[in-house]
């Protein structure tokens, strides 16, 4: 199965309808986020992972070059958690960001989410304990594919 995922940049935000599916799925009540793609503090990119063509899975990116990314709305179809797809997600929004010059992750982990994030490298910031955080460094002992497999 994931040999046949793909990331996708989203060219528009998730409409609201969409993400609410998503939101209803994972058992979310928090607010919607604004959904404006360009703002002073940086630019927001919607990002998927598609199987067969189907989405599958979301995440909001808030970039704000060079020195972050804060990842928010993180989001596996329930029918496909458990099967590698978060990770295989993560790593592709890592890459993404790298080749966007960015150096490092942040990000708020969920309800029984923190392990998920702590195995992909993450770790708490010492300044703001809440939220988790992940330098991207293009020289560690792993190999980047390409950004559609």
């Amino acid at each position: 199965m994931i040999e046949e995922l793909q990331f996708v940049p989203l060219k528009a935000p998730l409409s609201n309808k969409a993400l609410l599916a998503y939101r209803k799925d994972a058992a979310w009540s928090s607010p919607l986020p604004t959904t404006t793609a360009q703002d002073a503090r940086g630019k927001v990119q919607w990002v998927s992972v598609e199987w067969k063509t189907k989405q599958i899975g979301i995440a909001r990116l808030e970039l704000a070059p060079p020195e972050f990314c804060y990842l928010s709305e993180l989001i596996v179809s329930s029918k496909f958690r458990g099967r590698g797809v978060g990770r295989w997600f993560m790593a592709r929004i890592e890459q993404y960001c790298h080749a966007q010059g960015i150096r490092r992750l942040l990000l708020e982990s969920g309800d029984g989410t923190e392990s998920f994030y702590k195995a992909q490298g993450f770790v708490a910031d010492p300044l703001l304990p809440n939220l988790l955080k992940k330098n991207i460094n293009p020289l560690q002992r792993k190999m980047f594919l390409p950004l559609g497999r």
